[in-house]
């Protein structure tokens, strides 16, 4: 019972009972429209939809041997109930079944090829799977036939492979493609009056069609399937296969032809073209719904990055033009000497001072390139998260323009550390530090935590008291040049700060997002690889 266990999953044990079943009712229907006279049916679309289902739903052969199985149990109480059981009959079946195995295996190789889907490569995989497994079919019944001293063996061969060729035709392209996303997609809920419209057409030109003893006008029938596989693509094709041939056993084709063989035969060639037809048709307008989607995809995408371009020409020419503005005016005046020589040092800061604006902002928008250019450079290697806060909390407190508010480092186990770029996790804490600094109360400290995770990461928190982040502006926090508008342009900085090391913690692997109580705190935290 054990090397079976892992068969017993509700998904596989169903697609085993469709197997089973859809060759049961198949093969019944097949026997049923078998002239008495004949030893092979002239109609076997059976093996073309257990050869679909296998397919589709057993990845080896064990699982497919147990489907085989089902299939064999299948095609033996067919013959049961039709009172066959012969030698020939169960040497049909076992025939049956190596021809099923024959097939799994070619349409197996070539379904893997068909990713992502073709229509002239579907149209090959359907051609080999429809000649090769029933020519071998209809070679081992004309020898089982004449083995067994029966007459007709050339006959039960060729209606052999004529019928199951003719089937594979049918319902292989339709069986291998469809599935319950396509229904899905072509939201039949929804477009109900115009599927029914197209069914009751489709079934009325097949009815009409049918009766008048003109090969020309059965064109009209497949020019109709064609209109409903445009609206509904495989789906359509599929479902006007069954529509058509509903309406022709139903009682057309009277003068047709004559005998039911060739009745049968006609009908079925016909059945087949028109599935080969349509299903090539629905591939094609797949694959023009792909590429129109691709392009539509890529007009986007340079939609919003003309966009981005023309935001970030915007907010650099404003973040430029202040520091170059003071840098230009006091250097000048510095130059004509229209300022007191006592002050010359104090305006050489401001020069200073804002040339370092300056040399930020190319940094950061370097930075901001090279991450969405996917260029970074990412050095990983093991970092002490204790001592790597320290440095950043030293530099931070140099820094005169984030007004020397106090950072605290609480709770940071002495052995925590990340595999992380050191440099870009220093720029990310700083960051972080930074905007903790701008937005936050100036009378309460910024505390820094670190814990160990278990999925086997580790947690950098920074915390500040302030008046938080509202709910309307959570989503745009990571964006460029994004600011709160309840500081608006009293906070320093060009606003790329927070997007920057989003990117670089995701570079390195990591998560980042963060924590808002409006009129309490802010949390923001990063989450990278603990190290080995």
């Amino acid at each position: 019972m054990q090397p079976f266990q892992p068969f017993l999953t509700r998904r596989f044990l169903l697609a085993t009972l469709a197997a089973g079943v859809g060759f049961f009712v198949l093969g019944y229907g097949a026997i049923l429209l078998m002239p008495k006279a004949n030893s092979a049916a002239v109609i076997w679309p059976a093996t073309a939809f257990a050869t679909c289902v296998i397919v589709r739903h057993a990845r080896d052969w064990s699982r497919r041997s147990v489907m085989l199985g089902a299939v064999l149990v299948a095609d033996l109480l067919n013959n049961a109930l039709n009172s066959d059981s012969g030698t020939i009959t169960i040497a049909f079946s076992l025939i049956n079944i190596a021809e099923l195995a024959l097939a799994v295996t070619i349409a197996q190789k070539g379904w893997r090829s068909l990713l992502p889907p073709s229509a002239l490569a579907d149209a090959r995989l359907t051609i080999k799977a429809a000649l090769l497994p029933p020519l071998f079919g209809g070679t081992a019944a004309m020898a089982a036939t004449w083995l067994a001293g029966q007459p007709g063996a050339f006959i039960a061969g060729l209606h052999w492979f004529i019928a199951d060729a003719l089937g594979f035709l049918m319902i292989f392209p339709i069986g291998m493609r469809i599935s319950w996303r396509q229904f899905a997609k072509q939201q039949l809920g929804r477009r109900w009056p115009l599927a029914l419209a197209s069914a009751v057409l489709l079934a009325g030109c097949s009815a009409a069609v049918f009766r008048f003893d003109d090969y020309s006008l059965k064109f009209l029938v497949l020019a109709a399937a064609l209109f409903v596989t445009r609206w509904f693509r495989l789906v359509g094709a599929g479902a006007g296969i069954v529509v058509i041939a509903a309406a022709a056993l139903s009682g057309p084709m009277p003068q047709l032809v004559h005998d039911a063989v060739t009745k049968v035969q006609f009908l079925q060639l016909f059945l087949a073209v028109c599935s080969v037809l349509c299903v090539r048709s629905a591939l094609l307008l797949n694959e023009r719904d792909l590429h129109v989607a691709v392009i539509e995809r890529h007009r986007r995408r340079a939609v919003r990055a003309s966009r981005f371009k023309s935001q970030l020409l915007a907010h650099v020419s404003h973040e430029v033009r202040n520091p170059l503005s003071a840098i230009i005016g006091f250097s000048g005046m510095l130059e004509q000497g229209l300022l007191p020589a006592a002050r010359a040092p104090e305006f050489a800061a401001i020069i200073a001072h804002n040339g370092e604006l300056l040399q930020r902002l190319h940094d950061d928008l370097l930075d901001l390139s090279r991450a969405e250019a996917g260029a970074l450079s990412i050095l990983p290697e093991p970092v002490a998260v204790d001592s790597l806060l320290r440095t950043c909390v030293e530099a931070m407190r140099l820094d005169e323009s984030l007004g020397g508010k106090p950072v605290l480092i609480e709770s940071v186990p002495d052995r925590l550390a990340v595999n992380a770029d050191p440099v870009r996790l220093a720029q990310i804490l700083n960051n972080l530090i930074a905007n903790a600094f701008k937005y936050g109360d100036n009378a309460s400290p910024i505390r820094l935590r670190a814990r160990a995770l278990e999925d086997g990461f580790g947690r950098i928190e920074v915390v500040n008291a302030g008046p938080g982040i509202p709910p309307s502006e959570r989503g745009a926090v990571f964006e460029p040049f994004r600011r709160s508008a309840q500081v608006g342009r009293n906070v320093p900085g060009a606003g790329l700060g927070l997007s920057i090391a989003k990117m670089l913690v995701e570079a390195q692997g990591g998560r980042i997002d963060f924590e808002s109580e409006p009129g309490r705190q802010t949390r923001f935290w990063i989450d990278l690889p603990l190290a080995a």
